[in-house]
């Protein structure tokens, strides 16, 4: 789930500080093909942390195991986080 939260502010680095950045000093190509890497790798990574993430919880709720794990830690603020046992 630490890796989710990363992989989400690292893409959302790459997004609003970097493409601005690139777009304005016109880099060369080479540059260009490694920020476009570094994106998609990102997004990949968190399209497959995520599924992950939801196959087990699915899996879970098929034992019919409804609680979150005990020592799962959501990076959300204390008010936003669901109660655990």
């Amino acid at each position: 789930m630490w890796w989710d939260a990363f992989l989400s502010a690292a893409l959302a680095v790459l997004a609003v500080i970097a493409s601005p950045i690139v777009a304005a000093v016109g880099l060369p190509r080479a540059v260009l093909f490694g920020f476009g890497v570094a994106t998609i790798g990102c997004a990949l990574l968190l399209a497959a942390f995520g599924a992950i993430t939801a196959v087990l919880l699915v899996l879970r709720l098929r034992d019919g195991q409804y609680q979150l794990p005990a020592r799962l830690r959501l990076p959300l603020p204390a008010a936003m986080r669901p109660p655990t046992r």
